[in-house]
């Protein structure tokens, strides 16, 4: 059946549905909530792929306000969504793109090596997210689809330097950097409320003159404990123990203790074993070493060259999809209702 006879179907057994307001049981409650082209979009359909998202917002959130306002601006999200995919799947029409069932599978088996699982994982975890298996097999199609369509719009058009590669790779470092656990000590000099200025100055020199000892080389552990005013490190020598990032969580531990935001700003940039300048937290000065960090999963340029190239490839696909569905979005008539 065309695609316009489909739709005038569709909205005719909608509007008959609603014409019945006296019987209650045969009311059907549906209306479009966007048209893409000729092709409506229908709130039972809008329903239908939000569930999984619907169930991980009431596991998340608590009930009230803010429940309604994430499932509000979830339903916001998933429209333009399938706005895209509509777009799409309209695009791969006209070009005669199809994906197969054999192309759906082997996705599956590409995706499941690439996270170590296998494919009955990812059925389970999809299972568990709300989704039927057929739902996930329809995700799946719209990804694999979605990728054709990009690949031949972009063929030949991909170049990636060595200057690109290089940048990728510091990029991606710094990011991983703010992800993963550290080991600060510290050294805290208290100043007394009211003091004088020339008692905060006597305190600031000596801080400074305290990070210097620990930059040339003098034991930053032996140092807090002669001068830290903080009783609860200084017999340890400023030992704050393992932090995470802030905004980060360890599956392994669970819930690290994190520094506060300007401490950890200081700390990030240094390297193992560097000292911070001092500085004014509340009423002390405060002077902090790096013991410690995990290791980082970069090793080398060469190592991580392959990654950063898929990195990059998909960055240019997404900027390439983002301006394609710009131009089809201008071309095609689109309205919005929900």
């Amino acid at each position: 059946m065309p695609r316009s006879r489909r739709w005038m179907v569709a909205a005719v057994l909608a509007l008959c549905a609603l014409a019945r307001p006296r019987d209650a049981e045969a009311v059907i409650v549906e209306r479009i909530v966007a048209i893409v082209g000729d092709k409506p979009i229908f709130l039972s359909e809008l329903r239908a792929r939000a569930r999984p998202f619907l169930l991980q917002i009431q596991q998340k959130v608590p009930p009230g306000p803010q429940q309604n306002a994430a499932e509000s601006q979830m339903f916001k999200e998933l429209i333009e969504k399938m706005i895209d995919e509509e777009l799409e799947a309209q695009a791969a029409e006209k070009a005669r793109i199809t994906v197969t069932s054999d192309e759906i599978d082997n996705a599956l088996k590409n995706s499941a090596a690439a996270q170590g699982a296998t494919v009955a994982a990812l059925y389970k975890e999809a299972r568990n997210k709300g989704l039927s298996d057929q739902d996930f097999r329809d995700e799946i199609r719209r990804q694999v689809l979605e990728g054709k369509l990009l690949l031949l719009r972009v063929k030949g058009r991909v170049r990636i330097t060595e200057e690109d590669v290089r940048s990728m790779y510091e990029r991606s470092v710094r990011e991983e950097r703010r992800r993963r656990e550290y080991r600060p000590a510290w050294i805290v000099l208290r100043v007394m409320p009211g003091s004088r200025p020339q008692a905060v100055q006597e305190r600031q020199l000596l801080a400074e003159d305290l990070a210097q000892r620990a930059r040339r080389g003098e034991d930053f552990a032996a140092l807090a404990k002669q001068y830290s005013d903080d009783t609860s490190t200084r017999d340890n020598g400023g030992d704050l123990g393992i932090r995470a990032p802030a905004g980060t969580q360890s599956a392994a531990t669970g819930r690290r203790p994190t520094l506060a935001p300007d401490l950890e700003a200081a700390l990030m940039p240094l390297e193992v074993g560097a000292v911070t300048q001092p500085m004014r937290v509340g009423d002390a000065i405060v002077v902090i070493k790096l013991i410690s960090r995990q290791p980082s999963r970069y090793t080398t340029l060469e190592a991580a060259r392959g990654e950063m190239v898929q990195r990059l490839q998909v960055d240019i696909l997404e900027k390439a999809k983002r301006k394609w569905l710009d131009e089809l979005k201008r071309r095609t008539h689109l309205d919005v209702r929900l």
